[in-house]
């Protein structure tokens, strides 16, 4: 098993990976981008993984092999600075897909619950790491504050295999979030619980 570590800017590089090769066949990653997706999504999280590891928001395991990005409970929501600041890496990563990309994240912003709560942006374990019980480790250093505040996790799921893994960490599915085109997604809580 891993030990639970908070990521440095020296690890930027290899937790982009990381996440490029735990989306790599992820249902909705797949449909948004069809060509050249690891390496796209391995442009992409670079740019946002950057952006959020000086702000205590990345954590991995000691072989940096899994990755899980959370926000704290009200900054959930990305910056229009922040959207500034990488509109050219969205450009480049999303490509002729940038539109469909562009209409998920908001219809997803959209939808999102407005109660105080830590937020679970993305959770992806290498993919030859997987069922190895990484996620857990990660996810966990998470659950755990969560529960001294007594606060609520939120998550939104994009592939229904994932579901379970969710599920036995506590989480239940609030809804089922269908869109105009492309595959659906899960809405995800785990409500808090004081230690």
């Amino acid at each position: 098993m891993g030990r639970l570590v908070q990521a440095r800017a020296a690890d930027v590089e290899v937790l982009a990976g990381v996440l490029a090769s735990a989306y790599r066949d992820d249902p909705v990653w797949a449909w948004l981008m069809p060509r050249d997706r690891e390496w796209r999504l391995r442009l992409l999280f670079r740019g946002h993984l950057a952006q959020q590891i000086p702000y205590g928001r990345v954590w991995t395991d000691d072989g940096r092999r899994v990755v899980c990005v959370w926000a704290e409970p009200g900054a959930w929501k990305l910056p229009t600075a922040y959207l500034l600041r990488n509109a050219g890496t969205l450009v480049r990563a999303g490509r002729r897909e940038l539109p469909r990309i562009g209409a998920r994240l908001l219809a997803l912003e959209r939808r999102h619950p407005m109660p105080a709560h830590w937020y679970v942006e993305f959770l992806g374990t290498r993919a030859e790491a997987q069922g190895a019980g990484l996620g857990g480790v990660v996810l966990g250093g998470l659950l755990e504050r969560a529960d001294a505040e007594g606060r609520p996790v939120f998550l939104e799921s994009s592939n229904e295999r994932n579901l379970g893994f969710y599920q036995r960490l506590g989480f239940v599915t609030e809804r089922r979030l269908t869109f105009g085109s492309g595959p659906e997604m899960w809405a995800m809580w785990r409500h808090g619980k004081r230690g």
